[in-house]
C-alpha cells in the first residue's frame, strides 16, 4: 500500500464536493496545520531564508493551494511581531476553499493576501516573487505535473520554494487514524486524510525526483510529525 503513490482523487478535488465536508476538511487542516507542524515549518524556511534580508519594502511570498489561507494567516502575524515585512498572493481554485478563505481574510481586518482563485499552471504574475510555499498540495499532483510546476515557478520565484507535505508510511497513516478517531472525524474527512498520506512521499524519493531539475539546489528532510520538508533553491541566473 506505501510502495507507490497513490492515484485516487480526493473528495476534496470533486467538482460536485458536499460544502459540509469541505468545511470539515478544512477545519481539519487548520487543526493538524496548528497543533501539528504546517505553520512551523513556513515560519522556520522564511526565517531562514530572510535572516540576512533587510527589505525596504515587503517580500512577496507565493503561496500555492492556500485552502482556508490560515498559514499564510498565521505566517503574517509571526511575521509583523518579529518585524518582516511579508505580502502574500494566495493560489486556490475550489469553490469551497476560496469562500471559506475569503470569511477568515475578512475576520482578519485587511491583513497583506491577495487572494486569487487562479491554477498555479497558468498563473502569470506581473512581478516576480521573492520565496513560494506550498503546504500539504503537492501530493495532489503527479510526479510529471510537479517536474512541468517547478519549471514553471523557476520563471518567477526568484529565490527559493518550500514543499511543506506529508511521508508516506504506514506509521504516519496509524497516527493519522488515531488522531482522527479522537477527533471525531466524519467519514469523508477520515477518508481524504489518509488517502493524502497514501499520495504523500518517501524521503529517497522526492529527492530523485527533484533532483532531475537543473539549476537548482534541493534539500529534503524529514519534518515533526510525519512531515517532510523540501526546499528548492533556484540559482541566480537560471530562471527561465
Amino acid at each position: 500500500m506505501f510502495d507507490a503513490r497513490a492515484t485516487t482523487m480526493e473528495l476534496l478535488d470533486l467538482p460536485d464536493c458536499d460544502p459540509s465536508l469541505a468545511a470539515a476538511s478544512y477545519r481539519f487542516m487548520e487543526t493538524v496545520n496548528y497543533r501539528f507542524g504546517g505553520i512551523r515549518l513556513v515560519r522556520r524556511f522564511l526565517a531562514a531564508e530572510t535572516a540576512e534580508r533587510h527589505a525596504a519594502v515587503p517580500l512577496r511570498i507565493l503561496d500555492i493551494g492556500s485552502g482556508s489561507c490560515d498559514i499564510p494567516l498565521a505566517v503574517i502575524r509571526w511575521a509583523r511581531a518579529c518585524g518582516i515585512p511579508l505580502h502574500f498572493t494566495c493560489l486556490e481554485m475550489a469553490d469551497h476553499a476560496i469562500d471559506i478563505a475569503r470569511g477568515q481574510l475578512a475576520r482578519a481586518g485587511n491583513p497583506p493576501v491577495k487572494l486569487l482563485q487562479e491554477d498555479v499552471f497558468t498563473h502569470q504574475p506581473v512581478e516576480p516573487y521573492d520565496y513560494a510555499v506550498t503546504s500539504m498540495c503537492f501530493h495532489h499532483f503527479s510526479n510529471a505535473q510537479i517536474l512541468m510546476l517547478l519549471h514553471r515557478l523557476r520563471g518567477f520565484v526568484q529565490s527559493s520554494l518550500l514543499i511543506n507535505d506529508l511521508r508516506r508510511t504506514w506509521l504516519s497513516s496509524l497516527a493519522a487514524g488515531m488522531l482522527l478517531a479522537a477527533t471525531a472525524a466524519p467519514a469523508g474527512v477520515r477518508h481524504d486524510a489518509l488517502l493524502s498520506i497514501r499520495r504523500g512521499f518517501k524521503i529517497d524519493e522526492l529527492r530523485t525526483l527533484l533532483r532531475q531539475l537543473d539549476g537548482v539546489t534541493v534539500s529534503v528532510e524529514a519534518a515533526r510529525w510525519f512531515r517532510i520538508a523540501a526546499i528548492i533553491r533556484f540559482k541566480p541566473g537560471e530562471n527561465a
